[in-house]
């Protein structure tokens, strides 16, 4: 087995974290969402209880109709 290279024995999670959330906005941005509605699936997710699943609620403007 081939050695890993030394900057993956012991990965930063902060950098890990920043690529896989980066990765995220873009694959989002490219499925046609807009940054705030990002921002606000993101916002759903940071308000999820622990060991619970993620399930998005469609986004909706302000007059309750949902987006897209």
């Amino acid at each position: 087995m081939q050695p890993r290279p030394p900057h993956m024995e012991n990965p930063d999670k902060y950098d890990v974290a920043t690529e896989v959330l980066s990765s995220a906005i873009r694959v989002l941005q490219a499925a046609g969402f807009y940054e705030s509605e990002i921002l606000q699936l993101f916002a759903q997710v940071s308000r999820k209880r622990e060991r619970v699943p993620v399930w998005l609620m469609p986004i909706v403007d302000e007059d309750r109709r949902p987006l897209g």
